[in-house]
């Protein structure tokens, strides 16, 4: 019950900053540029930047590879959905849309309730590894369906993601100490970045007519990409554990949460630049996220106090 509560009180307020999102996007009619561009160029660079000088070398080279492989693995439940429920989507989309996780956004508070704030390193560890999927190889799959081979690798050269990963592994090989100072502001940091993550949901919610809502479609999709994601994430991070062990238990615990987060919110992004569907995939990541808050309280009743 002390888990659920410690949850509740870190993810409920998340909730109702989508509703947030939403208000401004109907009352204002703002760009949700104007909360993704500090975000992408200025809040997460700083906080992915800390807590990577924070982690544990070895942690910082072993999950992102688990991570990314899980990810990567993802692609084959999105082909077979292509082939069977969701014949009508476009194929880059729903690729998206099973392999990115929303990590960052929603990883961090839950983490922060069940491991404690010194766990959010670990966590970026994991997003370090969805992110280089997602925002590289990802970010070219959707750009290939209307570029050249060659624009759409330059249009990677523009992803801030590149950068902030190059940045933060030279400042942990250098060894550059953050002051302990710095904690606080960096938890304060961490609330700010998932609460505008959640705003963004809202704002692209906005221009959905929920009347219309197709819920068993979209319950079955999501149902496969999460069943699917607890496969491979056995297979994968399970196959690590019995053979290698080279990690903590609070390490594979976090690991574990990865299956039953949301659908991460760049993918309506993607879809605005494919300039298709950007309402339906707004609403499968909003959906995604109300499973993840029942699925993740759930799964954390079984993990050890």
């Amino acid at each position: 019950m002390e888990v659920l509560l410690e949850l509740a009180k870190n993810l409920l307020p998340l909730l109702a900053f989508i509703g947030v999102g939403y208000f401004f996007k109907r009352r204002f009619r703002i760009n949700p540029s104007v909360i993704s561009t500090p975000l992408v160029f200025a809040l997460i660079p700083v906080l992915v930047v800390y807590n990577v000088s924070e982690a544990d070398t070895s942690k910082i080279v072993l999950i992102p590879i688990l991570a990314f492989l899980v990810s990567l693995a993802m692609n084959l439940p999105a082909l077979l959905a292509k082939k069977t429920i969701a014949k009508q989507e476009d194929i880059n989309l729903l690729k998206s849309s099973f392999t990115f996780f929303n990590v960052l956004f929603f990883g961090l508070p839950v983490v922060s309730a069940l491991f404690g704030r010194e766990a959010s390193s670990v966590l970026i560890c994991v997003y370090l590894g969805t992110a280089v999927y997602g925002d590289i190889i990802g970010y070219f799959q959707v750009a290939k369906t209307k570029l050249s081979t060659k624009d759409a690798l330059k249009e990677i050269l523009k992803v801030p993601f590149i950068y902030i990963f190059i940045a933060a592994i030279i400042i942990k090989i250098w060894g550059v100490k953050i002051p302990e100072e710095a904690a606080p502001i960096m938890d304060a940091l961490a609330w700010v970045v998932s609460s505008l993550g959640m705003m963004i949901v809202g704002v692209h919610l906005s221009d959905v007519d929920l009347k219309k809502v197709p819920v068993p479609y979209f319950g079955k999709l999501l149902g496969l990409r999460t069943l699917s994601a607890i496969l491979l994430s056995l297979l994968i991070i399970g196959g690590e554990y019995l053979i290698w062990e080279n990690l903590q238990t609070d390490d594979y615990l976090i690991l574990a949460l990865l299956p039953f987060l949301p659908v991460a919110s760049n993918i309506s992004l993607f879809a605005s630049f494919l300039e298709t569907e950007e309402e339906r995939f707004s609403l499968l990541v909003f959906l995604s996220i109300i499973l993840s808050f029942v699925l993740v309280p759930a799964v954390a009743q079984f993990f050890p106090s």
